[in-house]
């Protein structure tokens, strides 16, 4: 299991996006049903805001914004300099402080490398015209062979 499967099994976390700072959403627990670029563009606007505010207050980097609602919390953070974005959305009752200590552990430990498994394109065999189940399982065991040994739990 992985570090972003193993967040999404949290029973506090509702949601996760990982987005990079290309608009691109790269994963999503629970899926999310539109997969356009306007999400994870919105993340990364929310990040520029924040560290330009937290700049201008003399503050210091921005490691995480956090927005409360009357619903639940936001937590966005910025991942190898801001290649990255992890949202996090947990529901209003949760334990903030154990949940921000399970994501400090794992959040702080990413490489490049652990995140840029996310971006490689799915492969398929070079004729997609006529798949088959075996044609396509031997191309998903195939990519998880390629992923970097960090990207597999």
């Amino acid at each position: 299991m992985d570090w972003f499967e193993r967040l999404s099994r949290n029973r506090y976390i509702e949601a996760l996006i990982l987005a990079n700072n290309q608009g691109n959403l790269l994963r999503a627990a629970p899926p999310l049903a539109n997969q356009d670029e306007v999400l994870p563009s919105m993340l990364q606007a929310l990040e520029v805001l924040a560290q330009t505010l937290i700049g201008e207050l003399g503050r210091g980097e921005a490691r995480m914004v956090h927005i409360s609602t009357e619903q639940g919390h936001l937590m966005l953070f910025p991942l190898i300099g801001s290649t990255y974005y992890l949202a996090v959305m947990v529901e209003l009752s949760a334990p903030l402080a154990l949940i921000m200590i399970e994501l400090d552990r794992t959040l702080r430990d990413l490489r490049p490398d652990d995140l840029a498994a996310y971006e490689a394109p799915f492969p398929l065999p070079e004729e997609s015209d006529d798949l088959d189940a075996r044609e396509i399982i031997e191309a998903v065991q195939d990519w998880l062979k390629r992923r970097p040994p960090s990207a597999k739990g």
